[in-house]
């Protein structure tokens, strides 16, 4: 009996019954680049999926009508049936705080209700873009933050109460602690595809890591191309020092 209850705590997530997923990336492409191949499979298991994008390239000037990034990014939601959830309107590489990038974020949490968010790993050890570390990190308290009606705080004599929700899974992808790799075999086409979509970003070399990438990541499984994600159930995203169990077999 021991040994199930931990065998259960320490279990990784699993995906299997994601039914509505909100990935929210720093900017437009990352969400492609890192986990598009899983999107494509959620999408196409009947889950809802929802994107939304923390900065982009409105620093160019007034903005009057979408920028190019922005309007690249609605084509490739188009094409890979995502449902959008905005554009924060922070810049790239953007001085505001992870707090304030926070609860911008908490409120498309709250509002959206997925079952599972999805964002950058801001632990990776190699990771240098302050968007990506900001990003990720801001997911983290949000994601925390979203089941207390309490926050954030109004007057002080206001009771009014917040929206609550409460995530059952986070997880990350650029990530260098993966505990779960997903056979994107089938959807490595289209991954490939929505990632030009983003055609002002993307070349033929980038393009080609990328492939390899997924190849080199389903190493050490059946799968020929995988994604691989460091994802956190409600008990291990708060303070307890738990091993969690790798699972590469989830959606098999």
């Amino acid at each position: 009996m021991d040994n199930l209850i931990v065998k259960q705590l320490t279990k990784a997530p699993s995906f299997k019954k994601i039914k509505k997923a909100l990935f929210i990336q720093p900017h437009p492409d990352d969400n492609q680049i890192g986990a598009g191949g899983l999107m494509a499979l959620l999408v196409d298991q009947g889950a809802k999926v929802y994107e939304l994008t923390v900065t982009d390239d409105r620093h160019i000037g007034e903005q009057t009508e979408p920028t190019i990034r922005q309007r690249e990014t609605l084509d490739c939601q188009a094409f890979l049936g995502l449902e959008n959830a905005g554009f924060l309107g922070f810049r790239d590489k953007t001085q505001e705080s992870v707090e304030s990038l926070s609860l911008a974020i908490l409120e498309v949490i709250r509002k959206v209700k997925p079952d599972a968010v999805f964002t950058v790993d801001p632990n990776l050890a190699s990771e240098c873009h302050s968007d990506h570390i900001k990003v990720g990190n801001a997911v983290k308290f949000a994601v925390m933050d979203a089941p207390f009606d309490f926050f954030p705080y109004k007057q002080k004599d206001d009771a009014t109460k917040n929206e609550s929700w409460t995530v059952p899974i986070l997880a990350f992808y650029y990530t260098d602690q993966p505990n779960k790799k997903v056979d994107i075999s089938k959807y490595i086409d289209k991954k490939m595809e929505s990632i030009k979509c983003h055609k002002s970003q993307v070349d033929s070399k980038l393009l080609y890591f990328i492939k390899e990438l997924a190849k080199i990541t389903a190493k050490g499984t059946k799968y020929k191309y995988a994604e691989s994600f460091r994802a956190l159930s409600q008990l291990h995203m708060h303070c307890f020092t738990l091993p969690i169990e790798k699972d590469f077999k989830d959606l098999e």
